[in-house]
């Protein structure tokens, strides 16, 4: 009896351990930059601070030759199931005109127009990636003009919010040599060489 006793104990022990190990711990999303998956695992990094909320909506820009628009959703996501790690993430809908002609639009049929026809039906490569205080850091791609990627793979986007009347987002993009790709697709295709269309300096405002 002392035996089948002690048994139990220990496997309601396990149990309990099993329970705590897979028990969600919701961490600022700010501490994702410092945090690896292997020390904090079972965590959800979320928007607790409502920075990534502020961007939440539709924003303009329009210079009289650019015009830009862009749509911001969040989304819990998995970020790493071995470890169990979740966090809130931005992404987009966005639709570029240059001089009156349609260059993105990828709210509807998600197709990319150019001069030959219509190519690269793929989703936005505009989503967040990390918050540090006032400043929210994002991937950045834009679509290829040809049917191979971009050498210029990602661009590196910061965006900041003013709680103004109406509501501004300060946009800086930068190009990111560190990710430039060199070899040809498997169609055979060279990348992209052209460079990011979308305006790398802006004042948007949200729409209302």
């Amino acid at each position: 009896m002392k035996k089948l006793k002690n048994t139990i104990v220990i496997i309601a022990l396990l149990l309990i351990t099993f329970s705590m190990k897979g028990q969600e711990i919701v961490r600022p999303i700010e501490e994702r930059l410092r945090n690896n998956y292997m020390d904090y695992p079972n965590s959800y990094y979320k928007d607790t601070n409502n920075k990534l909320q502020n961007l939440i909506g539709t924003w303009i820009y329009d210079d009289g030759t650019n015009y830009f628009k862009i749509t911001f959703f969040k989304e819990k996501v998995m970020e790493n199931e071995h470890y169990n790690v979740f966090g809130d993430k931005l992404f987009t809908k966005f639709l570029y005109k240059k001089n009156g002609r349609v260059i993105y639009d990828n709210y509807g049929t998600n197709s990319y127009p150019r001069e030959q026809g219509l190519i690269n039906t793929k989703p936005s490569q505009i989503q967040s990636n990390f918050v540090v205080n006032y400043t929210i850091g994002f991937y950045y791609t834009e679509p290829s003009t040809n049917n191979c990627h971009r050498r210029r793979k990602l661009g590196s986007l910061d965006i900041i919010y003013n709680n103004s009347n109406p509501e501004k987002l300060y946009w800086k993009r930068t190009t990111d040599t560190r990710y430039f790709h060199t070899r040809p697709c498997s169609n055979g295709v060279e990348p992209d060489d052209s460079d990011f269309v979308i305006p790398e300096d802006m004042v948007l405002t949200k729409l209302q």
